[in-house]
């Protein structure tokens, strides 16, 4: 979901660690770059419930039975450019489609059995969850909602007897209503903004090769070593909004991403090899890219660093690749870094949360029993791929709460003597713009849309009047279900910085010995490039300027890279004209020892510093 206009809510909450103040925090100023003044929060209030107005009267106006759906949607999908809207959009049509047939599927294959459909409604969740965890941005938003649409198709059509393809046809036209009702009213009036990316990676690029340089010259860098590092966590970290939207922008977002992992080697390399005796008065600053390389590798040979001179030479070709194509940066390969443990864990949470949901109704016989497992479901599903879930879930009760309170007002006292769409209208636009206001607000932002959805699905605007008793059941089957999907993160499997930056900190140990015990330069390479991706994925959700803890870790980690590097090197030497051949010469074993000691010092640095923050 969408906690707050600037960003997803897949994404939104991303860890964004306390920081030294980066050179690039405030770029220069690129002439072709229109800045627009940020959005006053009534403006954006009155846009968006005026797109989910439309959206619900459109969708009444074709006899949808659940027209509130397509309200949702445009809170969903409301993003700060064009191009986010664009991808957003669109990843939640796709997997609304998916997730309806599958849902239908599911329901066919049950014959109205509860536990058949429940078994395998938690078994497509976990499919869709694992999946979604390989995938950054709204790619996994994608499949988080094929995952929990299914469970919704699924849950309610148990409710009414059996597969109903209209209900899953009315969930897929709802989607497109309110996808449309929110481009209709929002697309022109937003930016189609484009961050300064390139100077940002030029800027970085030359603090890096500035450090290499400083490294060489056996004096100490411009900037301190922290500092490098968040810069290019920064541009890591932009990649995916900049990119949304455009083929050609996904394409840099790959190459800025390999760049960052080449930089964040060539600092290790710089800082685990820097040479006792060297002078050399290398300072390049302001000198073309291609000669500051060429300079480098010659003092890097001299030096007898062989691993950072062939560093050296990959970023050489990399940036020659770039500015070869005509359209400045050219296809890119799509590299998929899989952690089994990370995938294990997002696909497990939506599976506890639904045995705990389903064992309650099964136990309580409770009439509102399948709302509260569609509750704890799509929580689960939706954050279990998130940094922050444990915070966002959190954020998610709140919000839950109060729109439950408020639906529940709306329902049983203004919805009784609502008999027609304009007088339907009037009663639930104060809530909608109010809940608009809120995700504005800073300290309210993270709970509005959690306040909206709930409002609408209490509410449920259009529908018939109900006894009061069964308005509080569904109203408590809601929050019940967000008290499982909370029970979930905070007491089996927690969703949180420490536990991301453990989960990848392991996994750069195991690729490191891994990458030790490979026979050939070409899978110990390959090896590197995920070692690489690790690493940059792990400045994500440390603190490098910390003399302790996370600090701690991250430079173990810098260690592993450095000495894989360097085992890399050795083995392409040995192997000469034949890269598959195995090396197992005296200079390979040695810097596999060294790559396995690096490991094993990382493990050790995780076993004193995560003890506390990780049960």
């Amino acid at each position: 979901m969408t906690h707050v206009s600037i960003q997803s809510r897949s994404d939104q909450g991303t860890f964004l660690p306390r920081r030294t103040v980066s050179v690039i925090d405030h770029p220069r100023v690129v002439p072709d770059v229109k800045v627009r003044p940020p959005e006053l929060a009534s403006i954006f209030a009155l846009r968006t419930t005026s797109a989910a107005l439309l959206g619900f009267s459109a969708s009444w106006s074709f006899g949808i039975h659940h027209p509130w759906w397509a309200a949702m949607t445009v809170w969903l999908v409301a993003q700060p450019t064009r191009g986010l809207l664009l991808e957003r959009g669109l990843a939640r049509l796709l997997g609304t489609v998916c997730g309806a047939l599958a849902g239908v599927g599911i329901l066919d294959l049950a014959a109205g059995d509860r536990l058949t459909a429940l078994v395998a409604v938690a078994a497509w969740l976990a499919l869709c969850a694992g999946l979604g965890s390989i995938f950054r941005h709204f790619r996994n938003y994608g499949f988080v909602l094929a995952g929990y649409t299914a469970s919704i198709i699924v849950l309610f059509g148990l409710g009414e007897g059996g597969a109903n393809p209209d209900l899953a046809l009315d969930r897929v036209i709802c989607t497109a209503i309110g996808i449309v009702c929110s481009a209709v009213l929002s697309f022109r009036v937003l930016p189609d903004y484009r961050e300064a990316l390139a100077r940002k990676r030029e800027d970085v690029l030359d603090h890096c090769l500035g450090h290499v340089e400083a490294a060489l010259d056996g004096r100490e860098a411009d900037l301190p070593n922290h500092v490098l590092l968040s810069d290019i966590a920064a541009l890591d970290r932009g990649v995916d909004d900049y990119a949304a939207g455009s083929m050609h922008r996904q394409r840099e977002a790959r190459y800025t991403r390999r760049l960052s992992g080449l930089l964040l080697e060539l600092i290790a390399l710089a800082e685990a090899s820097r040479p006792a005796n060297s002078a050399t008065g290398i300072r390049e600053a302001g000198r073309p890219i291609e000669q500051r390389l060429a300079k480098l590798m010659a003092a890097a040979d001299a030096a007898d660093q062989p691993s950072l001179a062939e560093t050296l030479d990959e970023l050489r070709r990399l940036l020659a690749e770039a500015d070869a194509s005509p359209s400045t940066v050219g296809p890119q390969p799509v590299a998929f870094d899989i952690d089994p443990a990370s995938v294990w864990r997002a696909a497990v949470r939506p599976v506890i949360a639904v045995a705990i949901a389903a064992v309650v109704w099964w136990a309580s016989g409770w009439a509102s029993g399948a709302m509260m497992v569609v509750t704890a479901a799509l929580f689960t599903s939706l954050f279990s791929s998130h940094a922050q879930g444990n915070d966002m879930i959190v954020q998610v009760l709140l919000g839950t709460l109060a729109g439950a309170a408020a639906g529940t007002l709306a329902r049983l006292v203004l919805l009784p003597h609502a008999y027609s769409l304009p007088v339907t209208l009037l009663c639930i636009a104060p809530f909608l713009l109010a809940g608009a206001w809120l995700m504005r607000r800073p300290a309210t932002s993270k709970m509005a849309i959690d306040l909206i959805m709930t409002f609408l699905l209490v509410a449920q605007p259009s529908a018939p009047p109900v006894d009061v008793a069964l308005v509080f059941n569904q109203a408590a089957a809601i929050i019940v279900g967000v008290v499982i999907a909370v029970t979930t993160f905070w007491a089996v499997l927690p969703a949180t910085p420490a536990v991301r930056s453990l989960l990848l900190a392991r996994r750069i140990v195991r690729l490191t010995r891994r990458l030790a015990n490979s026979h050939d330069a070409i899978s110990a390479a390959a090896i590197r490039q995920h070692l690489r991706s690790a690493v940059a994925r792990l400045l994500d959700f440390t603190q490098p300027d910390l003399a302790q803890s996370q600090g701690a870790v991250f430079r173990a980690a810098q260690a592993c890279l450095a000495a894989a590097s360097l085992a890399v090197t050795a083995r392409s030497k040995d192997a000469g004209p034949n890269p598959a051949s195995p090396s197992t010469t005296p200079s390979t074993t040695t810097f596999d020892f060294a790559a396995t000691q690096a490991a094993d010092a990382l493990s050790a640095t995780l076993q004193k510093t995560n003890k506390r923050e990780i049960a």
